[in-house]
């Protein structure tokens, strides 16, 4: 990877300023039926590195007719992406099994991004990431955090969330959550390319 953006940079490839963090999940070409059956006869599955992960939440219908949140699992991988936004040149990648908590991957794609020494002020990720640990990461590093926050950090009473409404005032905060969508994007060319195949 760090080939790659070298390369990049000495073709000409501009890189900004803002990262986008993201995961994104890769369903293993495994029938877990059969898996099941294999582990029942003594036999190790076909893929061992894969593991039942937490896609997100759909809405559907229970059996009284009324609208419920379901969770919806996969089997597989995942991949955790770094992002630049102006380039939308994928800059660090992790891979891990499917239960893999995003947010835990947060600090080492940005020691990856550092280690390459790309132009970056600011991150931008969704709220699975909004962890404490994660923005003083970023704050220990000289850069911004546009991190979403979660509502519990600004709804919530007392004192404490000041900080975080003065965080989303910043030009900063502002300008990376504009560009986090483009990750969504890049995973969208990643899956119409076939380069995830299973998503």
């Amino acid at each position: 990877m760090a080939e790659i953006v070298k390369i990049a940079v000495k073709s000409g490839i501009q890189l900004g300023n803002i990262q986008v963090i993201d995961s994104v999940h890769s369903k293993a070409n495994v029938n877990t039926g059969k898996d099941h059956q294999r582990k029942e006869d003594g036999k190790g599955p076909h893929e061992w590195d894969a593991k039942w992960g937490v896609k997100g939440k759909q809405r559907v219908k229970n059996q009284k007719g009324q609208n419920v949140d379901q969770m919806k699992y996969f089997y597989g991988y995942k991949g955790h992406v770094s992002m630049n936004a102006v380039s939308n040149l994928i800059t660090s990648l992790e891979v891990t099994s499917g239960e893999a908590y995003d947010g835990h991957h947060f600090c080492s794609l940005v020691n990856q991004d550092l280690a390459k020494k790309l132009p970056i002020q600011t991150y931008t990720a969704d709220r699975g990431y909004d962890d404490g640990h994660n923005h003083f990461y970023l704050e220990h590093h000289n850069l911004k955090s546009a991190i979403c926050l979660k509502d519990i950090r600004i709804k919530k009473k007392g004192s404490n969330k000041g900080v975080w409404l003065e965080l989303i005032q910043t030009p900063a905060y502002k300008e990376g959550r504009k560009e986090r969508y483009k990750i969504e994007r890049k995973f969208g060319e990643a899956v119409s390319t076939g380069i995830l195949p299973y998503k």
